[in-house]
């Protein structure tokens, strides 16, 4: 959390020091546009880009996973897809083959529903798996970031018990030195 708070104060630095560049351009003449060194603007969007960079390379490894996943996921099913057209298009293409003879016609038939069937059901198995590993994924990075929350919120109670007590005692001082007088 230290670290995300550093990278957000690095780049609300940046941020002001691009205002004062833009606040320091000079204005164009006869005109509502400004003047901009560009390369001292330029390292500005580059050093804020190098902090970005950091907190994406900073994040927990089930968000980096949970994206490959996602994208891993797009590739499978279009795989599977690409798989089941090609069988499709077997299929099709044997039936046409077999169109001489009736009987063969009918077995081509039969097989290409069968195959037709028997990939969409490839398809399908393939989508709930792919949707399950998924699931899984999310409910693990749920579990992470609900973790560290509680843990955040327990070690802010903490925080706030300590100064809690510490004014408990400043004020029992100032009535002792009040007593006294």
């Amino acid at each position: 959390m230290e670290l995300i708070t550093s990278h957000i104060d690095k780049i609300e630095d940046l941020l002001a020091k691009m205002d004062e560049t833009i606040d320091a351009s000079r204005a164009v003449p006869f005109s509502a546009k400004i003047s901009i060194e560009k390369e001292a603007l330029f390292s500005v969007i580059d050093d804020i880009r190098a902090i970005v960079y950091d907190m994406r390379k900073g994040l927990p490894s089930e968000i980096n996973q949970a994206r490959r996943v996602l994208h891993d996921k797009d590739a499978h099913i279009g795989d599977a897809r690409t798989k089941a057209e090609m069988i499709i298009k077997a299929a099709e293409n044997e039936a046409r083959k077999m169109l001489n003879e009736h009987e063969i016609t009918l077995n081509a038939k039969a097989l290409a529903a069968e195959l037709t069937t028997e990939a969409k059901q490839e398809v399908e198995d393939f989508k709930i798996s792919a949707a399950g590993y998924v699931e899984g994924i999310f409910n693990d990075l749920d579990d992470l970031l609900r973790t560290t929350l509680d843990d955040h919120t327990r070690k802010a109670r903490e925080v706030e018990d300590f100064y809690n007590n510490i004014l408990a005692e400043l004020y029992h001082n100032r009535l002792a030195v009040k007593i006294e007088e």
